[in-house]
């Protein structure tokens, strides 16, 4: 399957930003994210006679959008922690499918890796050098009618609320265009993270994870679970042995139950390690008062759970689960705590997490698998103009094994 591309260009935004905004400090949580980009696909179905000028409308659009989310058109200086906001532009390429977005879609789980990989604007795992755009985009149409919007946003400025927040807000200029844009307001962005969070640059360069380094031998698998097969499996564990006290959600259990595989199998090929889980937690929704979703940048942390080798042998699923469960908990407790202090921030508590994935990852004795849940985030719903996407999807990223 073949993708041409065909126009490379930097957008910038529309109205030109001020000088009193071309410096933009990232926050802590910005600070302690890997340097690497984020890539999401959504795919439409489209009439023919759009394609005529979906490249221009689209291009017009994400420039109206970049007014209001101007860093995403900056580049980040590094060192400083600072964004130069001088307009340099997003990356906005446009390309040509040679097939029909119905072959694509007809593959399933016959898709390979390097098929969605077509799809983006940048390697997705490489570190960003100074130069490099925050965000990438490339929109590619498909013989017979059909669109793939590809991007890559940079994780040292957006984590996955970020992202959608800015989905949602080009969706709505470009639904609006040559019309009235006055109620799209509840998707701009909040820029307040920096205030509340300032970057006190805790982590030492040599301990934060090279992502690109770690990114060997990917590989692509899609599972599909029914309903009712998670909600017997629900009721299954919570009836044996009083070890699960609690309602394991969907995603817990699925967590869970790929976690007991992946050790089954590095047991049965006899590389047994130690195994350490990352799962990604918004905290948006988790201090009092909530922050609004349109909380702008990193807002996220890891809830961190971990077997020892000696464990590994013989673990139950029941015992995954309630680990899992009680790596969130403290999240609510200890972690929400540290990080709702009026006075001064727990800023030990606050690294802790992540200080614990990278000296895991960097580990030689120990198997790390990082986790995140996608599921009801707003770009299921994202309407450029041509209703919902008929599919959505990821591609590699820089952690060994990463399943959303």
């Amino acid at each position: 399957m073949e993708i041409n591309e065909n126009v490379s260009k930097f957008v910038k935004p529309l109205t030109p930003t001020s000088s009193t905004l071309r410096k933009y400090t990232i926050s802590f949580f910005d600070d302690i994210q890997p340097n690497m980009n984020v890539p999401l696909i959504l795919y439409y179905s489209t009439p023919n006679d759009v394609q005529t000028n979906i490249f221009n409308h689209l291009e017009i659009s994400l420039s109206k959008n970049l007014v209001e989310f101007y860093p995403l058109a900056g580049r980040y200086m590094g060192h400083g922690s600072l964004i130069d906001c001088s307009d340099q532009g997003a990356l906005y390429i446009q390309a040509k499918a040679k097939f029909q977005l119905s072959e694509f879609l007809d593959l399933a789980s016959r898709l390979k890796l390097g098929m969605l990989h077509d799809f983006l604007p940048c390697d997705p795992g490489k570190p960003g050098e100074v130069d490099d755009p925050l965000l990438s985009v490339k929109v590619t149409t498909f013989e017979c009618g059909g669109v793939a919007i590809d991007m890559c946003i940079s994780h040292k400025f957006a984590d996955m609320a970020t992202f959608c927040t800015f989905v949602s807000n080009w969706a709505t200029k470009s639904l609006k265009i040559g019309k009235d844009e006055s109620n799209s307001k509840k998707y701009s962005p909040v820029f307040s993270s920096t205030h509340y969070f300032p970057t006190l640059n805790l982590l030492n360069d040599e301990v934060v994870v090279d992502s690109y380094e770690v990114m060997n031998n990917c590989v692509l698998r899609v599972f599909s679970f029914k309903g009712s097969t998670i909600t017997k499996l629900r009721e299954k564990i919570m009836s044996e042995d009083n070890i699960v006290t609690h309602r394991p959600s969907k995603v817990q259990l699925i967590v869970a139950l790929l976690w007991k595989v992946l050790v089954d199998m590095d047991k049965a090929n006899g590389k047994s390690k130690a195994s350490f889980v990352m799962q990604a937690v918004n905290l948006r929704d988790k201090i009092f008062p909530m922050a609004p979703d349109n909380f702008f940048g990193n807002f996220i942390t890891y809830a961190n759970a971990r077997i020892e080798l000696s464990e590994s042998y013989q673990i139950d699923l029941q015992v995954l689960v309630k680990l899992l469960h009680d790596s969130t908990s403290k999240i609510r407790s200890n972690y929400v705590k540290a990080l709702t202090h009026v006075v001064e921030k727990d800023y030990d508590v606050l690294s802790r997490p992540i200080l614990e994935m990278c000296q895991s990852i960097t580990d030689p004795d120990v198997t790390c698998y990082a986790f995140s849940s996608w599921c009801k985030f707003s770009f299921y719903t994202a309407d450029f103009g041509w209703g919902k996407p008929v599919w959505r999807s990821t591609t590699k990223v820089g952690f060994q094994t990463v399943w959303s």
